[in-house]
């Protein structure tokens, strides 16, 4: 889901849009730059995904397995429960430091998963162990956008390819459907999506990636990041849901993939289309165009 995209309009002028009762200012002077960025991070994410279910698709078959499906009513309740505990952190813990440390490790936790199954399908345990605890160590650190980004995109790359081959294309696209509307909602309705976006944000814990409106600004450190600003950030699950959709029909053939991620891009523009065309720019959900489009790729090759 998005956390909020944030562009200046066309123009150069400066924009702004209202997130909760604080009015943000944006100050982004090349959003097509920075929208070249993102379709390069979101198509790497994608790739690297995609490569990684046929991978694991290949080990499944060697092993003469299957693997264990998961039901659409486990995968929300699971994303019900982890939100609810989310937002119950959010409101209810006043320690600032408690805060932080929770969220750091929810962010790490995530990063190492997701990392060491991505590497540990390419490499040897150790191997793998090593990269992923370099990268955490650098996270740990005053950690540059490059090395974020690169953490989350193996991440999301892994967990992605794992979730795809659990679900059924069908399943996949009911939830979808279903995540869109809770997006849109979380976003336009309760805003709780802003509140857990910004308050990611002010813990240094972003689970998505930021991109920047130049290639130097990818040597920016974390800390520099704020709501409204001049980076765009896209949440992982923008990211991570295509990629289910993309991976579940590996099985099916590589093409059909291709044609899921190729049209995910379509909804990645008209997202973003859609958000300069506003006259007050305001945080937007990015998943449901995606899904649209996504669903759109999914159905067709249904047909061919």
């Amino acid at each position: 889901m998005s956390e909020n995209n944030q562009v200046e309009n066309p123009e150069g002028k400066q924009a702004s849009y209202g997130a909760g009762k604080k009015e943000i200012n944006i100050s982004l002077i090349h959003p097509w730059r920075a929208f070249a960025f993102e379709v390069f991070l979101f198509s790497l994410s994608l790739g690297l995904g995609i490569l990684t279910g046929l991978r694991l698709n290949e080990i499944f078959k060697i092993l003469n397995v299957s693997p264990e499906k998961i039901s659409a009513w486990q995968f929300i309740i699971y994303f019900l429960f982890a939100t609810l505990f989310l937002l119950s952190v959010i409101y209810f813990l006043k320690f600032k430091k408690g805060k932080e440390i929770f969220f750091r490790v929810i962010f790490l936790s995530a990063i190492v998963i997701g990392n060491f199954f991505f590497f540990g399908l390419w490499l040897s345990d150790v191997p793998a162990l090593l990269i992923t605890a370099v990268l955490v160590f650098l996270l740990l650190k005053e950690s540059s956008l490059l090395v974020h980004n690169l953490a989350l995109i193996f991440a999301v790359a892994g967990v992605g390819a794992g979730l795809g081959l659990r679900l059924q294309p069908e399943i996949v696209v009911l939830l979808l459907l279903i995540f869109s509307v809770y997006d849109y909602i979380a976003v336009y309705k309760t805003k709780h999506m802003i509140k857990m976006a910004k308050e990611m944000i002010a813990q240094k814990a972003i689970l998505g990636i930021v991109i920047p409106q130049s290639i130097s600004g990818f040597g920016a450190q974390v800390k520099e990041i704020e709501p409204g600003g001049k980076f765009l950030v896209l949440g992982a699950g923008d990211i991570i849901f295509p990629l289910i959709l993309s991976c579940s029909l590996i099985p099916q053939g590589i093409l059909n993939s291709l044609i899921v991620a190729l049209f995910s891009l379509f909804g990645l523009l008209a997202g973003f289309l859609f958000f300069i065309s506003q006259k007050i720019r305001q945080p937007m959900p990015a998943l449901p165009p995606i899904a649209f489009f996504s669903i759109i790729g999914y159905l067709i090759t249904k047909i061919i």
